[in-house]
């Protein structure tokens, strides 16, 4: 289900980027496929509901299924419609908060669902299974409550409709010779499209060597569910927090560190106008993540110290520390994956790049996990030739710590190319090509043509003025007038307007003496008829 759920968000991003955009792909792939997956799984634990024997064709449909299927329709939009919420010029500076919070919500459900539902599946296992299928029922609800305040663009992708001669033949040789006045032609006609090629100059495939950059990262984080789980199997449980219920103190990490990060630590750098490189962040949370693996070998050795003295084993609480780091790391290099993806991606395929992130994020580093774990499968042997070593007394004779020495090495190799100038270099070429893009959107060849003819047309004009005192005097007093700060006249434009400071307004009928800079050194006086200045004529003599 897990490479199904990586695998899936490009459909909905397909559909998203071309058809029905983030909104609609969110809503009628909740609606049609994540609940009804969550709901047929959670059917499956009502003894005889489905049948006299448990119905495998069931548990197969719901989670290899329809719960992925939805699930990553869901991955691919919903982060990208929430930052399309900010203006993406006026309101930039605000994307990379809004991905750290958008992965502390993230959090929230799991920590939530993380302590809830075992606690509940201990008493009842129905209920348990039928609380995802409520709390996601209630999210989509509030979900389209919010419809009338969101901001829903329409696929920015392009079609192209065949020829009509070729749709003709086509739909009359089904039988419709009235096409154009048939509203369902219309519809059927609309399907046989072509996509236009994207005029930007970043693809896919730039964005997901990009994101290729934190798969050491996830290397290290994709051990919560399997290694650390096997570490701390064999590890005293502290009152009822066992192996698997200390995937929640990764959850805290993120809540409690992506708060400070995001809402502060971030806010406090853009006042600043400091922007941390996106492969630093790379490298910081890949840092994080060898943290974190280091926390897990001097846990490993300790394992073993404490059971050759004892015989006892230590604490599960002694893999809080690697969880908390990886939490950190999470923020730093996972988020800042997310945001690069949505920032430099076309406007007609931010969702197709959310997808190849969400690959390259979740997909690859299982890939290579599961790769490793085959390839180092003699270390997590005993000393009887078996892999069961989920009793202390067979887990001390397997050589788990080399696998996570590889796993350090990984991680450091991580944070090695990621500080590499070379790197650097080439992401922020990468993000100024994209950020042209933004800035200019509305650049085409008419419109530089007309820019360039009134510019001309200044420049004759300017030139045909005879330059009199009285001119360059008029021009100054308009200069005054208007003064040299700027007034937003509408989005995106500037011009001069009124200054901040308020002028003393000058008496009708009081001459006013203005130093003319043809004729340094004398003083010419002029007297202000309504907007113009004129010189005031000499007194005759007596």
């Amino acid at each position: 289900s897990t490479a199904v759920t990586y695998t899936t968000p490009f459909l909905g991003a397909l559909l998203a980027d071309n058809l029905l955009g983030e909104y609609m792909t969110i809503l009628l792939g909740t609606l049609f496929c994540y609940i009804p997956g969550l709901l047929l799984i959670a059917l499956t634990t009502i003894p005889q509901l489905l049948g006299e024997e448990f119905n495998h064709s069931a548990i197969r449909w719901g989670l290899l299924g329809l719960w992925p299927v939805g699930t990553g329709a869901v991955k691919a939009c919903v982060n990208v419609f929430g930052a399309k919420q900010f203006h993406p010029i006026l309101q930039s500076s605000l994307i990379e908060s809004y991905y750290v919070n958008f992965y502390m919500c993230i959090n929230i459900g799991a920590l939530t669902g993380g302590i809830l539902v075992p606690i509940v599946a201990q008493w009842n296992v129905t209920v348990a299974y039928f609380i995802p299928v409520c709390i996601l029922g209630l999210g989509v609800l509030s979900f389209a409550l919010g419809t009338t305040k969101y901001v829903k663009p329409k696929p920015k992708h392009e079609m192209n409709l065949c020829s009509r001669n070729a749709l003709a033949r086509i739909l009359g040789a089904c039988g419709c010779n009235n096409w154009r006045r048939d509203q369902r032609a219309r519809t059927a006609a609309s399907i046989l499209i072509q996509p236009k090629q994207s005029k930007s100059k970043i693809g896919i495939g730039t964005i997901s060597l990009v994101s290729a950059l934190v798969v050491p990262f996830n290397v290290a984080y994709a051990q919560m569910s399997t290694t650390f789980i096997v570490q701390g199997s064999v590890m005293k449980n502290y009152g009822l927090v066992d192996a698997s219920m200390m995937n929640n103190a990764d959850a805290i990490s993120v809540l409690a560190f992506g708060y400070a990060i995001g809402n502060i630590f971030y806010p406090e750098l853009s006042k600043r106008d400091i922007k941390i490189p996106t492969t630093y962040k790379f490298a910081i949370g890949s840092a994080f993540g060898a943290a974190a693996v280091g926390c897990a070998i001097a846990t490993e050795y300790q394992i073993h110290r404490v059971y050759d003295q004892t015989g006892e084993a230590i604490s599960v609480l002694w893999q809080a520390f690697p969880y908390f780091l990886i939490g950190i790391g999470e923020i730093f290099a996972v988020s800042a994956a997310y945001e690069f993806a949505f920032a430099v991606s076309p406007v007609s395929m931010k969702s197709l790049a959310s997808a190849a992130n969400l690959f390259m994020v979740g997909g690859v580093p299982n890939v290579f996990c599961i790769m490793l774990y085959n390839a180092c499968g003699s270390w997590f042997v005993n000393s009887r030739g078996t892999a069961n070593i989920h009793k202390l007394t067979d887990y001390s004779s397997a050589k788990v710590v080399n696998y996570f020495w590889l796993l350090e090495a990984v991680a450091l190799f991580g944070v090695f190319v990621n500080i590499l100038p070379s790197i650097k270099a080439w992401v922020e070429r990468i993000e100024e090509a994209a950020l042209e893009d933004i800035k200019s959107p509305m650049s085409t060849p008419v419109i530089r043509k007309n820019l360039l003819k009134r510019k001309q047309q200044r420049m004759e004009s300017s030139g045909n003025d005879e330059e009199t005192p009285l001119v360059r005097a008029q021009k100054h007093a308009n200069y005054l007038k208007y003064g040299s700060g700027p007034e937003l006249v509408k989005m995106g434009s500037m011009r001069a307007g009124p200054s901040l400071k308020k002028n003393r307004p000058t008496h009708p009928h009081r001459p006013l003496r203005v130093q003319s800079p043809a004729a340094q050194g004398s003083n010419t006086t002029y007297v202000k008829v309504g907007n113009v200045l004129v010189p005031r004529p000499n007194e005759a003599p007596n």
